[in-house]
């Protein structure tokens, strides 16, 4: 019989005719290379395709889509192997025959990955069939293995070539045995996909760099994953019995198309430069700092950097957006996606950016926009957006659609569409070893990145945010960073990164004053002041507190309102104040918010936050005091009268000072009392030395900085802005001795915390940053040094790895009733024996918060997973509790309640 040789079989079914159901290898290749083609001729970037080209060695378009289509399509070639084909042994005996399912038998019983196949018998194929014909041996050798290893790991994981020389030969069907030598059934499979893309020599590549190994694995993976979809309508069903490959050929071109619009895949669009009141026709003169972005934006060519530093509430994000929209429309770059540092400045960036797209793109019927973080599924107006949701003009008609669709709105998916938000960590996870790393920075290549907020990192997660620009660099995309404060050294740093993916190791960092942004731009770096906006100049007042006493101080500073932000350090000082403030004033003058609320009160807290201190409230209370932590200090266009602080880095000092006085309509409604833009400053204890105690914010903050925070500050009574922040952030950061004229007690402590922070912060955190990160973009590196550690993708593994601190776990919160099990605080009854459906698996995470407690996560993690039936990858790796019925449960040495007004208090028994 002739053998057949199967690439998908469902569940094995056999048809009435007692044939299996299935679909043939070179249909699932030949399908797979048929999206790549389509993806690259008609979605990827120009800047991308042009990352591409330069990569792979080839000039002409044409010859790229093919060279693409054909090395995504063999990713398959390895299933033509006696491993794969006998896992469903009685498919593969109908297909192949007796004989050699006899020899299968007497082979050792273990599995081969068939992508490992792929790595090791594509080779062969790819030099018999002309490449590198212009190379030595050894070159052509060695790029054939890189490309092999390339497609190879379309499962997630680069193999490695120890891994391919430990094969054994029989299972792989690379034998000497004549009948245990599967070449000559690979092989004419290999040479059909080949004439079925019509691939000639010259369209071989002569190089694969990095960047386009990076770009051609995740075409690879993402092809395979939308080519294995087999729905009659908007997939590729099987070949049908007496359909011949000829036949069944002619209609790939409409499937991928098909597939690929109605999965909602789009292109960047590309057309007419906006000005900038034309882009935001409710700000129609651009302040300063937008006026010189414009003016720059004719300068700029991808890669390119771009860093603006000004005072907050000076317009970054829309000049961002500006830039954004120019560098798409007018160059070659596709889209963008902005990173923010937390999921809370995520989700009120998604909803800015939704309206802008908006009113940008009235003409089309879509637009397809990405929310990145994990708990996006649980935001109903994201989730309910999916292809749906109508934007409307000024005049109340429907405008455009802009939402997400739903493939792409899944784990892995989100940083595949024209325009996204997220938090950082979805694409640093990009540039760590980690599973599909290489599909996040397919997704970016050739979009621009827009980062914001870029001084809330320590330096661990900064170490990654500086190999991620050079990455962006050599993918051909587009660098804004944001930020109110940058010292000078992180400024070199950053642009030495981009530089050093652009080819230019030693860009110096040209001087100005602030404000300014510095660009980079064709080799060449260059730096321009702009004049602050008026409403930003100002003197902010400060005054040292005591923390036993500004309690009285705050009620009589409000006798006559105002809406009062303090500021804590951790969620139980936050928990501590709150219940403190609560003899000061009236159940509805106080609230309170940080991260340890379920995710579903949290939500609702926070759009309470946006809804009355937002720059289009309406519903602004008379007098109020929100007791909050770090959660409001990033990206929230939050305005108040006062603000209270504990103790916190001086550039994040001056970052939450921008939530003071920010919304200049409001300066008439001001009360009499706080008409000066105030932040009161809570004084550390001193002991009998002198020698300051930080109290809780040394948990969170390296001691040193705070020292130098609180010796740059404790003299002062008001601060220039923005003048004054350039000196006052170096004055921070910039690595020097101690003032001779300093008392002793405090030279001591700085000589040693500043050892202490070199040691323990500046050292230990760039070594297990570079523990974890992927080798430098150039040179070029082995494939299998991006993703050998084995690492998922998973959430729990992106908080694990972009962010270093204390180990989390999501914990939900069910509570035991008469009625049975049932969500924490309500009615709702859970089956903790039944698998759940996705809304009830929305409902059981929006019921939980991550917990970071050291000791109670891993007393978590070791004796409340969730139950069996609970199977989602959503909940694979979170921890449940159940309350009784006051609220509370123990666990190990800890107390847990959930507090309608508190949120989750952990206490040590």
């Amino acid at each position: 019989m002739q053998a057949r040789f199967w690439a998908k079989t469902g569940k094995g079914e056999f048809n009435d005719n007692n044939r299996p159901n299935y679909h043939p290898v070179i249909c699932h290749l030949a399908d797979t290379a048929t999206v790549a083609m389509e993806i690259v001729r008609s979605y990827l970037s120009q800047s991308a395709i042009d990352t591409l080209k330069k990569g792979l060695g080839i000039q002409d378009k044409e010859s790229l889509i093919r060279c693409c289509g054909f090395l995504a399509g063999c990713h398959d070639l390895g299933k033509v192997s006696p491993a794969f084909q006998f896992q469903v042994s009685k498919v593969g005996k109908a297909l192949l025959g007796d004989n050699l399912y006899d020899l299968w038998l007497k082979m050792p019983d273990r599995k081969t990955p068939h992508g490992l196949v792929t790595a090791k018998t594509m080779p062969e194929f790819l030099l018999d069939a002309g490449l590198g014909s212009h190379l030595t041996k050894r070159q052509a050798s060695q790029l054939a293995r890189r490309l092999a290893i390339i497609v190879g790991g379309h499962h997630g994981f680069f193999p490695s070539q120890a891994e391919i020389g430990d094969l054994d030969d029989d299972l792989c069907g690379t034998g000497e045995d004549d009948e245990l030598q599967w070449r000559r059934f690979s092989q004419p499979i290999f040479e059909q996909l080949r004439g079925y893309v019509k691939l000639t020599e010259t369209d071989f590549p002569s190089n694969c760099d990095n960047s386009a190994a990076m770009i051609l694995a995740g075409l690879t993976t993402i092809s395979d994953w939308i080519a294995s979809d087999p729905k009659e309508d908007g997939g590729f069903p099987y070949k049908k019995d007496g359909v011949s490959f000829e036949e069944y050929q002619a209609n790939l071109p409409d499937l991928a198309k098909n597939a690929l619009e109605q999965m909602g895949w789009m292109k960047a669009k590309k057309g007419q430069k906006l000005t900038f009141g034309e882009l935001f026709p409710k700000n129609p003169i651009p302040r300063p700092l937008q006026q010189a972005s414009s003016d720059l934006s004719t300068t700029l060519t991808p890669p390119c950097l771009v860093m603006i530093e000004a005072s907050m509430g000076e317009g970054k994000t829309e000049a961002a957006l500006y830039l954004a929209d120019y560098l798409q429309h007018q160059t070659s770059a596709g889209g963008f996606y902005i990173g923010l540092p937390t999921q809370a400045t995520s989700n009120a960036m998604w909803k800015r950016v939704k309206e802008f797209l908006g009113k940008r793109y009235q003409d089309e019927k879509f637009i397809n926009l990405t929310l990145s973080h994990s708990a996006a599924p649980l935001k109903d107006d994201y989730y309910k957006c999916r292809l749906e949701e109508q934007v409307y003009d000024d005049d109340g008609k429907p405008s455009v659609t802009v939402g997400v669709s739903e493939w792409h709105s899944a784990k892995r998916r989100t940083l595949l569409t024209p325009y996204g938000v997220g938090t950082l960590d979805q694409g640093l996870m990009g540039i760590v070893r980690s599973k599909w790393q290489f599909v996040r920075l397919f997704g970016l290549a050739g979009r621009t990145v827009i980062l914001d907020e870029i001084h809330a990192y320590d330096l661990y997660t900064s170490t990654l945010l500086e190999l991620f620009l050079e990455w962006l660099a050599v993918l051909g995309s587009p660098v804004i960073a944001l930020s109110a404060t940058l010292p000078k050294q992180t400024r070199q740093k950053l642009l030495s990164a981009y530089a050093k993916g652009c080819g230019y190791p030693d860009v110096k960092l040209p001087q100005a004053e602030y404000p300014r942004i510095t660009t980079f731009s064709g080799g060449d770096a260059d730096v321009r002041s702009f004049e602050p906006s008026k409403h930003v100049c100002r003197s902010l007042n400060l005054q040292w507190v005591k923390d036993d006493e500004w309690k009285i101080a705050l009620k009589e500073k409000l006798v006559s309102g105002g809406c009062v932000a303090v500021i804590c350090s951790t969620v139980g000082r936050a928990q501590m104040v709150f219940k403190e403030l609560q003899s000061y004033f009236a159940p509805d003058e106080l609230g309170l918010f940080h991260g340890r609320f379920l995710f579903v009160d949290r939500d609702k807290i926070e759009q309470k936050c946006l809804k009355d201190f937002g720059k289009e409230s309406k519903t602004r209370p008379e007098k109020y005091v929100l007791v909050t932590t770090q959660v409001i200090e990033q990206s929230l266009d939050v305005d108040f009268d006062l603000m209270i602080s504990y103790i916190a880095p001086l550039d994040l000092l001056l970052q939450r000072s921008g939530r003071l006085h920010r919304h200049e309509e409001r300066k008439k409604d001001r009360p009499e009392l706080l008409k000066q833009p105030a932040m009161w400053l809570i004084e550390p204890i001193l002991n009998d030395e002198g020698k300051p105690n930080f109290q809780e914010s040394e948990i969170i903050y390296n001691r040193h900085i705070l020292l130098r925070t609180w010796l740059a500050l404790r003299n002062r009574s008001c601060v220039q802005l923005p003048a004054e922040m350039d000196d006052l952030i170096e004055s921070v950061y910039l690595e020097k001795k101690a003032p001779e004229d300093l008392e002793s007690v405090h030279q001591q402590d700085w000589q040693v915390s500043l050892e202490n922070y070199k040691t323990g912060e500046i050292s230990v955190k760039r070594s297990k940053a570079n523990a974890v990160k992927l080798p430098p973009a150039i040179p070029e590196s082995y494939p299998e040094d991006f993703t050998r550690d084995g690492t998922e993708d998973d959430d729990n593994t992106v908080a694990k790895v972009t962010r270093l601190g204390d180990p989390t776990v999501t914990t939900i919160f069910l509570q035991q009733t008469d009625k049975g099990l049932v969500l924490a605080g309500t009615d709702e009854q859970i089956k903790s024996d039944r698998t759940p459906d996705f809304p009830t698996i929305q409902r059981l995470l929006a019921h939980s918060t991550r917990i970071g407690t050291r000791g109670l996560v891993q007393a978590l993690i070791a004796e409340h997973k969730v139950p069996p039936k609970w199977n989602s990858a959503l909940l694979r790796y979170c921890a449940y509790i159940v309350l009784d019925s006051k609220g509370k449960a123990q666990v190990d040495k800890w107390e847990l309640e959930l507090d309608p007004d508190l949120g989750i208090i952990i206490n040590r028994l």
